[in-house]
């Protein structure tokens, strides 16, 4: 009897070890970075469930990087990792920066005119370079457009009546910032059969490529035929700006009701005969549809600069008007850079 208890407990006890040996339905628990990897949806580099980076500390991001809902980036893609683990330093607001494919590389680009060939077109713009330009640091990207009367160097030496360069921008950035003042072509900027986003879109393509740029913050502004550009700029290419501040623009006729959020910054004169103030509302109302914001804006601050509430994540929405003509806002560059500077 004894020797049978003792067979029938060896028995029990192999089938207890196989039991909790076997797993027949395939339901392990997950191995190591299971679940923790970065994985593109939509096109966006997103945390997966957990949120945290999988083993080896950094799984690769979506080319280029990605911005989530309403405009806001998220995850650096450049560099194939999260920014954080190892990514580029944000070169300001809350988000982490999105390294452009120059960064860490050596550049024969300096400050001064340059071209760059469009459908077998040269184009000219006049590059401007932090002083203390660092390959290995993402730098904002700023393009300013002329209006028809002016040029590129208007814009980049800040002649009147512009309060300096790059509409008072340049000043402010504190050598965070990298500088283009594009020519337009008869200074027209008319985009005849697309000529002229063609001419941003290889400028971004080389400037990026060359140069460190944080490519989650890249701005454009304008005034008057400029900022028409740059409308058109917010309605064709917003895929790679960030905001755009537009001042005394009309509406381009590219831009539709069914664009996704994007920030925006306008001004326009009450007094503008040349661009009517009803069309630069024309703008703004645009802007405050597309952006989902509130009808009814908030009190205007000293500039009589009023900003919308309840607008999509990432897309704030901003409208000046001032007594004046068919001038630049004459307090442009510090209303203009904090707005920029916030992302």
């Amino acid at each position: 009897m004894k020797r049978l208890l003792e067979l029938r407990a060896i028995l029990t006890c192999s089938a207890v070890i196989m039991a909790c040996s076997t797993d027949p339905e395939g339901e392990q628990g997950p191995g190591p970075g299971d679940g923790d990897d970065l994985t593109s949806t939509g096109g966006s580099a997103q945390p997966a469930s957990g949120g945290a980076l999988g083993t080896g500390g950094g799984a690769a991001g979506a080319s280029g990087g990605a911005r989530a809902s309403g405009g806001q980036p998220t995850a650096d893609g450049a560099g194939g990792a999260a920014q954080g683990a190892g990514g580029g330093e944000a070169s300001g607001g809350a988000h982490p920066a999105e390294t452009s494919l120059g960064c860490g590389t050596a550049t024969e680009l300096v400050t001064g005119k340059t071209t760059v060939d469009v459908d077998g077109t040269s184009r000219e713009y006049i590059l401007t370079l932090p002083e203390n330009y660092d390959a290995q640091k993402p730098h904002r990207l700023v393009f300013g457009f002329h209006g028809r009367q002016y040029d590129a160097e208007w814009v980049a030496e800040g002649k009147e009546p512009l309060t300096g360069p790059y509409f008072g921008l340049q000043e402010l950035s504190e050598d965070s910032t990298v500088f283009v003042a594009p020519q337009a072509l008869s200074t027209s900027w008319s985009n005849e059969n697309g000529r002229d986003i063609d001419f941003v879109t290889a400028m971004l393509d080389t400037l990026e490529a060359q140069l460190c740029i944080d490519v989650s913050r890249v701005f454009a502004v304008g005034f008057s035929y400029g900022a028409i550009m740059t409308a058109t700029i917010g309605c064709e290419l917003y895929e790679r700006f960030t905001a755009v501040a537009p001042m005394s623009a009309s509406l381009p006729g590219s831009c539709t009701n069914d664009l996704p959020p994007l920030a925006y910054w306008g001004s326009h004169g009450t007094e503008d005969q040349t661009i009517k103030l009803v069309q630069g509302e024309a703008v703004r109302d645009s802007y405050v549809a597309r952006n989902h914001c509130e009808d009814t804006p908030g009190a205007a601050d000293a500039n009589g600069c009023v900003t919308y509430p309840g607008c999509d994540e990432g897309a704030p929405t901003v409208w000046c008007t001032f007594s004046g003509e068919h001038v630049p806002a004459p307090f442009a560059g510090p209303a203009i850079w904090p707005f920029f500077a916030q992302f």
